[in-house]
């Protein structure tokens, strides 16, 4: 079976490597601890995501019949790289801000993926990366398209690096998608891996290491902040769940017209070579 890129002709996927430093990122560095940790709890689960990503896309770039979608899958390898290590960068520094089981979640998810891809069929195997860009675009797009309910008053180097790694997220979403569709033509196992296996597990390991972030700053142990952590879970589960079952219909694409939009305009502000 033979796909071709759905990334619009007017995206140009590009590898870019700004430079941040979180030496002066405040503790809660968006607008509440709850979205803090969030953000957080994905920085640790990030860095082997995204290798695995990169091992599935290297592993099955052959069978990919179109030159331009190689093309694409190349880049997508490249932006994957540079975002893991400045999130290993990110955990590095949480680790030393006296939040020592870090290590414990980056190595239960490293064995997790190892466990679960040493026993996963060839087709689950190619929609994982697919899954995987479900959940992050879906992020990306909230936080680049709702900015001041996630950052608040804040300006930080935290910020900047949420913003350039959302704008890439956006910049590349349909590729994984569309290599998963170069090899195999059903939906529904898609539909199904994410409903049934990567969504819950997803969820469940996301909100447990925020969980472990709001613990150890005692966040979640003041009555006061039940209710806005319930709050924040009801608003942000949608971004883990909606959409998943768009992906049975054949003719679907990733990329929407509100989409482009979005990305216009955060282009300008993520050229290669811009100084953060």
């Amino acid at each position: 079976m033979s796909t071709q890129s759905s990334t619009p002709e007017s995206v140009a996927i590009t590898s870019r490597r700004p430079e941040f430093d979180f030496s002066n990122t405040p503790r809660i560095w968006l607008a509440d601890p709850f979205k803090t940790h969030f953000m957080n709890a994905l920085s640790v689960l990030i860095p082997y995501s995204e290798r695995t990503v990169n091992e599935i896309m290297r592993k099955n770039f052959d069978a990919v019949n179109d030159p331009t979608l190689q093309g694409e899958i190349l880049v997508l390898i490249k932006q994957e790289g540079n975002h893991a290590v400045i999130h290993k960068k990110s955990n590095d520094l949480l680790q030393q801000c006296h939040y020592p089981a870090i290590r414990f979640f980056e190595w239960l998810q490293k064995k997790s993926m190892l466990l679960i891809r040493k026993c996963s069929s060839h087709a689950f195997e190619m929609a994982i990366p697919a899954s995987f860009e479900h959940f992050t675009s879906a992020i990306s797009r909230d936080f680049l398209t709702h900015s001041k309910e996630w950052t608040g008053t804040q300006n930080n180097a935290a910020i900047d690096f949420v913003n350039w790694h959302s704008f890439e997220e956006i910049e590349h979403q349909a590729v994984c998608y569309d290599a998963y569709k170069a090899l195999y033509k059903s939906q529904w196992r898609l539909v199904l891996s994410l409903l049934f296996f990567w969504m819950p597990m997803t969820v469940l390991s996301t909100y447990a290491v925020q969980l472990y972030f709001l613990h150890k700053d005692r966040v979640i142990y003041k009555p006061s902040n039940w209710l806005p952590y319930l709050k924040f879970i009801k608003q942000s589960i949608g971004l883990f769940t909606n959409g998943i079952f768009k992906y049975r219909h054949a003719e679907f694409k990733p990329w929407q017209t509100n989409d482009q939009v979005l990305y216009e305009c955060h282009l300008a502000k993520h050229q290669p070579g811009l100084a953060k």
